[in-house]
């Protein structure tokens, strides 16, 4: 072999990792924050809630609003026979009353269209937290995609550089036609990896477009997959359930359903009319003052049904509380145990794993300066050291997505780039 095939496979050997394709930097950069920024102001869901709130705030309104007094006007004793016909003998009441709430309905009213609100806000904040980790998961399947486009092109320039090699091998005659085959069908499956890539990567890009009513172009997505932030301990994680969105949520369920429980038991209870007014009398040419009051006869609750089914809702709710609880946890040690075993993994590749790999290469090059193995298996040496750092990217993607998941479950910003 002369010495400029060995140069060039040497070249191809110590490829640098950075991507050879981005020889310029790019136009349009979205960053994480943006994409955050961007649900936040774009998201459809989202846009819907100051219309919820307003719906609430109004029917507080109507809560808070006592009857309104009623006029009555009776006329009696006209049209009649003898002394009463026509309207000689004809009395007159005009008269006006007043409903009269009893058991603090009014007050009960308010307090549970207060609830109603509060409720609505904190499942705000839960949806737009959960909008935002879809948003950061989405992201990182499009920068994982992205990065590995990069190394699959890196992939595809060695392979040429090897393909090039051989052809100039082969015409020499110290290589066959078979390898040169070989390496142009490893280049055509490097081809359409690179296809299935950037399909992949296309239908990430889409898929965090979805969550926004404009689309964003961009030719780069920023930031670093191989940063991962020390995660809290198990402990802390656990610790916090009890300020999980989900559980702050269903409690307020739980107060929400408590004042729906004192309305349904005031409303039970049977309300006071009062009346009063002037009555004349033509016949006598005399008036006279008239009251009334009246309240229903309360032989039975005709609330009672409603009253034991918010009781039941109570109960249900307490429940499903020390159910959500056991859940979280379960799925808390889950995923801890789970990212436990992919930062050992990422460790291992990045640490030994790698190294191993480029180590391999380096011995590869020795022997095939000393003819002892062909390129083919070289290029078997380099192959292993993109598969290497394909595993990193992928572990490293999986990694963030169980952040994410436990920011979503506690609520907890877990990662630094994610706080908004």
């Amino acid at each position: 072999m002369n010495k400029k095939t060995l140069m060039l496979v040497a070249l191809l050997c110590a490829l640098p990792v950075h991507n050879v394709l981005a020889k310029k930097a790019p136009q349009n950069v979205l960053t994480l924050q943006q994409a955050l920024k961007n649900t936040e102001q774009q998201n459809a869901l989202l846009k819907r809630y100051p219309y919820h709130q307003k719906i609430l705030t109004a029917l507080k309104n109507q809560a808070a609003l006592s009857p309104n007094p009623e006029l009555s006007f009776e006329a009696e004793n006209f049209l009649g026979t003898h002394s009463f016909n026509a309207f000689s003998g004809a009395q007159y009441t005009l008269a006006l009353s007043q409903l009269i709430e009893l058991g603090d309905k009014r007050q009960n009213r308010i307090n549970y269209a207060t609830a109603n609100i509060k409720a609505q806000t904190i499942e705000y904040k839960n949806t737009r937290l959960a909008l935002l980790a879809t948003t950061a998961e989405r992201y990182y399947q499009v920068l994982k995609f992205q990065a590995l486009i990069t190394l699959n092109s890196e992939r595809k320039h060695t392979v040429e550089q090897a393909l090039n090699a051989i052809e100039k091998r082969a015409k020499a005659g110290a290589a066959s036609s078979a390898d040169v085959t070989r390496m142009r069908y490893a280049l055509s499956q490097v081809d359409l990896n690179m296809l299935m890539l950037k399909s992949e990567f296309e239908r990430a890009r889409l898929a965090l477009n979805e969550l926004w009513q404009k689309q964003v172009y961009s030719d780069y997505y920023a930031g670093d997959l191989s940063f991962i932030a020390p995660l809290k301990s198990e402990q802390a994680l656990l610790d916090a359930v009890n300020s999980a969105p989900e559980f702050a949520l269903l409690q307020q369920q739980y107060v929400q359903q408590t004042a729906n429980l004192a309305l349904q038991k005031s409303t039970g209870q049977s309300d006071l009319t009062l009346g009063g007014g002037v009555r004349y009398n033509q016949q006598a040419d005399a008036s006279s003052f008239v009251f009334s009051f009246s309240i229903p006869l309360q032989l039975s609750n005709s609330n009672s049904g409603n009253i034991e089914a918010a009781q039941h809702q109570l109960t249900l709710l307490n429940e499903q509380q020390g159910q959500l609880r056991i859940q979280l946890r379960q799925q808390i040690r889950t995923l801890y145990a789970y990212y436990q075993g992919k930062t050992e993994q990422a460790q291992l590749l990045a640490q030994h794993v790698i190294p191993q790999a480029q180590k391999l290469i380096e011995q590869s090059l020795k022997s095939y300066q000393q003819g002892q193995i062909s390129v083919l298996q070289l290029l078997d040496a380099q192959q292993a050291l993109f598969d290497s750092k394909r595993a990193l990217i992928n572990t490293h993607s999986e990694l963030y997505q169980v952040l994410l998941t436990l920011e979503r479950l506690t609520g907890q910003s877990l990662i630094e780039t994610h706080q908004s």
